[in-house]
């Protein structure tokens, strides 16, 4: 009677999801896109990496400056009594830089960083694509694996209940019933274990597109992966090599490792400025006999000119800064050649990975079949006497277990495509995008 109540409690839960809507791949991924805080984090980490440029160029442009003063003064003689009097002023300044060299290589630097940023945010929103496909596959392999469970309880209970009938009417053992009830305690165990799995997997999806999700739209793996041509290794390892996110990440800090150089040499060189002043305010004027302040007249003053800068003797400052300059581009080098070298293995390992899949799912689809077959005869032959309970018991369970397995190879051989396409850089919401279309297709297929 529990068995039973527990059954109907889950059955129930599983049916009541129906009436919810049910989210598509590509609106969970625009829901990701606007919710997911790692994300958003990564994106305003752009949007302030694009502002090193202007930053940067404001050393190349004209700097100005306007001060303004108004002072209170007072002269004291000795004996006479004290002249207080106000001055008034104001000054304008000019500084624009003609040949700075280290201004120059960081204005280039940063536009490499602003490049820099823009291959970080990519990299940022294949990783956000590839969370929420390997999340939505994670909760279809769950609800598959719920879905097979309760098959598999159903098909345990019939046997069940067959040999309970059986055993009253003495064609069956005792041993033969408490099999079944051990068969169907287990699948009952199963049940409530693919149960938890699949409301952890919705939560964990919940976590990247910010709200709740109660059923997802179903996919046609099968249908997915028939379209798709895995090719060579080579050439995808090649272009992983090329195209990688990371690999133009690391170009990106050799080239600006390389300024940095530039910029420590720039100390052995000269700089010219352009520069001015002008000025205009009240001037004091004092007697020089008497020292008496006679007044205060109106005066302007003015200045322009060329200003070089020569440095001849920094303590050896330059020198050490050099020859870590000149490590920190070596540095960069090797990180660059690792970095080539990640990307081959992580293509390498993606294609590895789709292919076994393919390979395994054709092996589990034939084993499906023979399971389905074994378990026929089992219970042929169960009905006439040449079976036993315990060999339709484990053709039951192998039965679900490889459905299982299959549902779950096909979900994860899709993921490792997608991080095959991810390794060269090629992974945007139109991938996803058509994983939906397809799914779209065969239930308009399946309609007709």
């Amino acid at each position: 009677m529990r068995s039973s109540a527990l059954t109907a409690g889950l059955l129930a839960l599983s049916f009541s999801t129906v009436t919810t809507h049910a989210a598509r791949l590509s609106e969970l991924v625009d829901d990701a896109l606007a919710h997911d805080a790692t994300f958003a984090s990564a994106e305003a980490s752009y949007r302030a990496g694009l502002q090193k440029e202007p930053e940067a160029r404001a050393a190349l442009l004209p700097h100005l400056g306007l001060t303004q003063s108004d002072f209170k003064n007072a002269i004291h003689v000795p004996g006479q009594p004290a002249a207080p009097y106000s001055t008034v002023g104001a000054a304008l300044s000019l500084n624009q830089s003609l040949f700075k060299w280290d201004d120059w290589e960081s204005y280039q630097e940063s536009k490499l960083s602003v490049i820099g940023a823009g291959f970080i945010f990519a990299s940022a929103k294949q990783d956000i694509l590839l969370r929420v496909a390997q999340a939505y596959f994670d909760s279809l392999s769950a609800r598959d694996g719920f879905v097979l469970a309760q098959e598999h309880l159903r098909s345990v209970n019939e046997q069940l209940e067959l040999t309970r009938r059986s055993f009253t009417l003495g064609a069956a053992t005792v041993v033969d019933l408490d099999e079944a009830q051990a068969a169907a305690d287990s699948a009952h165990a199963d049940l409530v274990k693919a149960q938890g799995e699949l409301a952890r997997r919705y939560a964990a999806l919940r976590k990247i597109v910010g709200h709740s999700v109660d059923a997802i739209e179903q996919l046609d793996a099968s249908t997915s992966l028939a379209t798709f041509t895995p090719g060579s290794s080579e050439v995808w390892e090649s272009d992983a090599q090329i195209s990688g996110l990371d690999v133009r990440q690391q170009q990106i800090a050799l080239e600006i490792a390389k300024r940095e150089v530039s910029k420590v040499d720039a100390s052995y060189m000269p700089s010219v400025s352009l520069v001015g002043n002008a000025s205009n305010g009240n001037a004091a004027f004092i007697n020089g006999q008497t020292n008496f302040y006679t007044g205060a007249h109106r005066a302007s003053s003015g200045e322009i000119g060329i200003q070089i800068s020569i440095p001849l003797f920094d303590g050896l400052s330059t020198l050490s800064k050099k020859r870590e300059a000149l490590a920190l581009r070596d540095k960069a080098e090797d990180d660059l050649e690792d970095a080539r070298r990640s990307a081959a293995l992580d293509a390498k390992q993606a294609f590895l990975g789709v292919s076994e899949g393919l390979a395994q799912i054709a092996a589990l689809q034939t084993a499906e079949r023979s399971a389905a077959t074994a378990l026929q005869s089992d219970r042929k032959g169960f009905r006439v006497g040449v079976r036993i309970n315990a060999n339709v018991l484990d053709a039951e369970d192998k039965l679900f277990r490889t459905r299982r397995d299959l549902a779950s190879a096909r979900y994860d051989t899709l993921v490792q495509f997608l991080r095959l396409k991810a390794s060269v850089a090629q992974l945007d919401e139109s991938t996803l995008a058509q994983l939906d279309a397809r799914e779209g297709k065969q239930a308009g297929a399946s309609e007709k």
